[in-house]
């Protein structure tokens, strides 16, 4: 009896840490013309010139000097890309 319990917890922790790292991780966003990446730890200086999804934030306080702050009102829909069938 207490292997089935020992399993459901571990399945119930092992549910927890994927929830969990799901929120938490940077999020992308429908912002104006294009798709950016909120995340608050890093953002993509304002000059960035890489062709990808920009790392920005929009509470200045914490955007560093130079690098890519938003305008949170203006944030779209959550980008959800469609998944391929094989």
């Amino acid at each position: 009896m207490s292997g089935i319990v020992e399993t459901i917890i571990v399945i119930g922790i092992a549910f927890l840490i994927g929830f969990f790292n799901e929120k938490t991780k940077p999020q992308k966003y429908y912002y104006e013309n294009r798709i950016v990446t909120v995340y608050k730890k890093y953002q993509c200086p304002k000059y960035c010139e890489v062709y990808h999804y920009h790392y920005v934030y929009y509470d200045s306080t914490i955007v560093g000097e130079g690098n890519m702050c938003i305008d949170k009102f203006k944030i779209g829909k959550k980008y959800n890309p469609q998944k391929k069938i094989n």
